[in-house]
């Protein structure tokens, strides 16, 4: 097991926020709460860690230090054999464009992803709450038109923006990969075909630069994976998602 702080994150919730590695059946629940205890100090932390979805043990020992399942982590690959119609209008947004951000769309994204979201598992930990989760998202998004994405897809109308996805690139098992990092929509605009338009805009720019396109979602969001399953998305890797917080030097319970 390895803990590492998340220094960005600390800054966004401020407060001590840290991620757990490594965590698999061999570790016990006391090591998981002693490791827990000694990077809080005695101070309030966050703590946040993924477990495979088919390691009962790792699981069973982080809930016993403290941990809580947060969400369960759908990660998806596109596959090029589906059958997948990627062309096409977006139903009931004919004059809606897709394009690269500007620097300028930076205010208008951080707008859209401050209001958007719901299944995050920022925002389905109740000890954090909404707002709280609202903000890192919009800061998140920011920095991703700033340059923490390889690219940002805006959906516009009328000249406003009302959606947007953030692409990373990343090398998994020697392969190129490139990432759908996050996306979102305006809560007026979901289920209207903004989301689906982008995600085509991303699968046609990046399947022949990339060995492998991915992206990941809660199962709790259902909505997200039919949107991916349409376009040649299929599962690939599950996992659960906890969250474990120390207050006064002590787990919560």
């Amino acid at each position: 097991m390895h803990i590492e702080r998340d220094a960005w994150l600390s800054d966004v919730l401020r407060i001590s926020s840290w991620k757990v590695l490594g965590l698999d059946a061999a570790v016990s629940p006391r090591d998981i709460k002693a490791g827990l205890l000694d990077c809080a100090g005695g101070a309030a932390a966050f703590f946040s860690t993924k477990i495979p979805t088919h390691d009962a043990v790792a699981l069973s020992n982080a809930t016993q230090a403290g941990f809580s399942v947060i969400d369960v982590n759908v990660t998806l690959d596109w596959d090029p054999d589906a059958g997948a119609i990627l062309s096409g209008e977006a139903n009931g947004f004919g004059a809606m464009t897709v394009t690269v951000a500007r620097p300028s769309d930076a205010a208008a994204v951080e707008a859209v992803a401050a209001r958007c979201f719901t299944f995050s598992r920022f925002h389905l930990d109740p000890a954090i709450g909404r707002e709280r989760a609202n903000e890192i998202k919009r800061q998140w998004a920011g920095n991703s038109c700033r340059g923490r994405a390889s690219v940002v897809y805006v959906a516009r109308e009328q000249g406003g923006i009302f959606g947007f996805l953030a692409v990373l690139e990343n090398t998994l098992a020697g392969k190129k990969a490139a990432v759908i990092d996050l996306i979102g929509v305006e809560p007026a605009y979901q289920g209207r075909g903004g989301g689906l338009a982008m995600s085509r805009m991303f699968v046609e720019e990046w399947r022949d630069r990339a060995d492998r396109l991915r992206v990941g979602t809660q199962i709790s969001n259902i909505p997200a994976l039919r949107l991916y399953e349409k376009i040649g998305f299929r599962a690939a890797e599950t996992s659960y998602v906890l969250h474990a917080h120390i207050g006064n030097g002590a787990l919560a319970a």
